[in-house]
């Protein structure tokens, strides 16, 4: 049987706090799915403009991006506690504005025909 963890969400800038169960083989890609999708508080902002989110135990980062969000809570570390839940900070990353701005600009052709001397 795989050992349990109890985890104390705690979202940054919010009181609202909540407390999950999960196992120590789910990775750390699932337990971000399952926070969006199912706990996150209606107090906290919109999950419409939240690109992703960053989740830090022990005073370490748990995943990340891409690969690291694969690896397993017991995996990355996560230090569970048999007698209270493990505090769990949830810092969401919002969508940029600036960054699709960006790319859109790159995709398009300068209008500038300056020739520097």
């Amino acid at each position: 049987m795989s050992e349990e963890a109890k985890l104390k969400l705690i979202f940054a800038n919010d009181s609202a706090s909540e407390e999950i169960t999960t196992t120590m083989n789910t990775t750390v890609r699932d337990v971000k799915s399952t926070i969006m999708e199912s706990h996150w508080p209606a107090s906290f902002i919109d999950i419409e403009t939240v690109e992703r989110i960053r989740l830090f135990a022990g005073g370490r980062e748990l995943g990340g991006k891409g690969v690291d969000d694969q690896k397993s809570l017991r995996d990355a570390k996560l230090p569970p506690s048999s007698s209270y839940p493990t505090p769990v900070h949830v810092q969401p990353v919002l969508k940029s504005a600036e960054a699709t701005a960006e790319r859109e600009a790159a995709a398009k052709p300068s209008q500038c025909f300056c020739v520097v001397l």
